[in-house]
């Protein structure tokens, strides 16, 4: 065991280079802005769901699918070290923005993000990041975003070109390669896992994608999901939950009317225990409320700003 510490230690103290520092970087809110956009333009373009509604002989399709996914989503959860998601909050939630808006500015799908997320989340967990070398969080986001686009992306631009905006260290190449190698070797080179993409195209499958409304809602809950994704919160939940969870929550938003039946359906299907999808739900609507406060606040200041320096 002395002897892995030593040789982690070591790989670790040889991935160190002389990073570039980057100046200031003003915060974009693009991404945020971008994903409350899509919810909120859905739930008031009074969009029915009528076409997904889930019928029997749908839902009950391909179960062995189903279960595969339930019988491997435990396999590549994050899993806990001493809290050490919680205690790393701050630089893991930098370090997760950070993957969400180099995912937007290149285009990357949904499923690319919450990859580089879950790899980073099970890397933290393999092994303990030195306090005093601030630059591995960045160079371990660098290095799981750069794995998930390989993965998931037909067209991966190169390392460097990775690190466009927001970056407070700049790495060489041969730097992030050598760091692919030592997070392939933590996540035991299990790059697909199951995660709640896969519960979310599961049941979209199942619906057969008929129309343009099964798109929106499967964008929306995209979306939720990557708003969220910052929240180490979450990852104390199994994908299945966070997904059952998501979609309720779209749904409210898009026909709270009918919420109920579609709840009864979903929790039918996927037989997950109700009390976890509640208490997923209740943290989801949290998140998304002090959202919707903190834009709200950020408008105001804006207008203050604006009415206080235009002329008179």
């Amino acid at each position: 065991m002395a002897i892995e510490r030593n040789a982690e230690k070591s790989l670790l103290d040889a991935l160190y280079c002389e990073e570039e520092k980057w100046g200031d970087v003003e915060e974009e809110d693009d991404v945020e802005s971008s994903i409350t956009f899509t919810l909120n333009d859905a739930a008031n373009s009074n969009v029915s769901l009528s076409p997904l509604l889930l019928l029997e002989q749908d839902l009950f399709w391909d179960d062995e699918e189903l279960q595969t996914l339930f019988s491997k989503e435990r396999e590549t959860r994050p899993e806990s070290n001493g809290g050490t998601a919680f205690s790393l909050s701050l630089a893991r939630k930098e370090s997760v923005e950070w993957i969400l808006g180099i995912n937007a500015h290149y285009g990357f799908s949904a499923l690319t993000a919450i990859l580089a997320v879950n790899y980073l989340d099970r890397f933290l967990c393999s092994l303990t990041v030195p306090k005093d070398k601030p630059w591995m969080m960045q160079l371990a986001a660098v290095t799981c975003l750069s794995l998930a686009a390989k993965v998931e992306e037909t067209d991966v631009p190169l390392l460097l070109d990775l690190q466009v905006e927001g970056t407070k260290y700049v790495f060489e190449s041969k730097t992030i390669q050598r760091m692919e190698l030592l997070v392939l070797s933590g996540l035991k080179w299990r790059m697909n896992p199951v995660t709640p993409v896969s519960f979310l195209d599961h049941i979209i499958r199942r619906l057969g994608l008929k129309s343009y409304v099964h798109w929106e809602f499967l964008r929306s809950c995209e979306n939720l999901l990557l708003s969220v994704a910052s929240d180490p919160r979450f990852t104390l939940y199994l994908p299945s939950v966070l997904a059952t969870a998501t979609m309720l929550h779209v749904i409210h938003r898009f026909e709270p009317c009918s919420a109920v039946d579609y709840e009864h359906q979903l929790l039918g299907v996927l037989k997950i225990n109700k009390e976890e999808v509640d208490e997923c739900y209740e943290v989801i609507t949290e998140r998304r409320r002090v959202e919707e406060q903190q834009m709200r606040v950020a408008s105001l200041s804006r207008v203050f700003v604006e009415a206080v320096g235009s002329p008179h």
